[in-house]
């Protein structure tokens, strides 16, 4: 518990809480985050439980914007005995100025605290940006093999659509049909396929999210119209890539050796 010098325990308790300051805090009372009090409806001089304890509320801290907003702030020796974990401290936090911090704030306690890991936000903030960085990267490499799988898929049924389509691609050119209207033909397909295919893959992967998102992660999510364009794009770029040499190979096909078939 921090104190400043000239705070006097009868100074009124909003300037108590205006400085953040915890002096004469009993073993009975709690100081409420912004957050908690409007969520539980609570005002100074109620009675809150935390853990089977009854606190009386001292005051409702001010909005900080902070993690501060939801915490619940009782007496340390307090709070040790709730946890049931002895005369021990798990965390500190100190804050500190910019300027502070440069000129050495985080070594100096970590030379009064030996045993303890300083950790400054600038490291958090450092550490969280290179985890991002890595699930974007590991998501890419997913895209990309998600992306050879499917284009594998497509080429492969191409391929068996113009086996199996081989006289009807025949006749269509003993008929007079071109090569480049053959190629469009299986191209169309190839991108209708791709339209529907990205429009499919959004709606699911989208549900999918919304629905499991908080069960698994506990994050909620909202649909993003943004990645539905992408996913028509890729689907689409996909599926005529995969299906560009199958729809060659059906230009080449012999009306005469396909109309002989039996």
């Amino acid at each position: 518990m921090a104190a400043i010098p000239g705070l006097t325990p009868e100074q009124p308790r909003e300037t108590l809480v205006r400085t953040r300051v915890i002096d004469n805090l009993s073993d009975r009372e709690a100081l409420v985050g912004a957050d908690v009090g409007v969520f539980l409806g609570l005002k100074p001089h109620d009675t809150v439980s935390v853990m089977g304890k009854s606190f009386t509320v001292a005051a409702v801290l001010p909005q900080t914007g902070t993690v501060d907003d939801s915490r619940v702030f009782a007496h340390l020796h307090t709070v040790q005995q709730l946890a049931k974990k002895g005369a021990v401290i798990n965390v500190i936090e100190i804050v500190g100025c910019c300027d502070q911090i440069s000129k050495g704030l985080a070594p100096k306690i970590n030379g009064l605290l030996p045993e303890a890991k300083v950790v400054t936000i600038a490291q958090v903030v450092d550490t969280q940006i290179k985890t991002n960085r890595m699930m974007s990267n590991l998501s890419m490499v997913f895209l990309a093999v998600i992306v050879l799988v499917g284009g594998a898929s497509i080429a492969n049924y191409m391929y068996g659509n113009v086996h199996e389509r081989r006289r009807e691609i025949g006749t269509l050119m003993a008929l007079g049909a071109g090569s480049g209207f053959v190629l469009r033909m299986f191209l169309l397909k190839a991108l209708l396929l791709g339209i529907a295919g990205g429009a499919a893959e959004y709606v699911l992967g989208t549900a999918l999210a919304v629905v499991l998102g908080p069960k698994l992660a506990g994050i909620r999510v909202l649909p993003m119209p943004t990645l539905m364009i992408w996913a028509m794009v890729i689907s689409v770029i996909t599926a005529v890539v995969a299906s560009y040499f199958p729809a060659r190979r059906a230009t080449r096909v012999d009306p005469c050796s396909t109309l002989q078939e039996v």
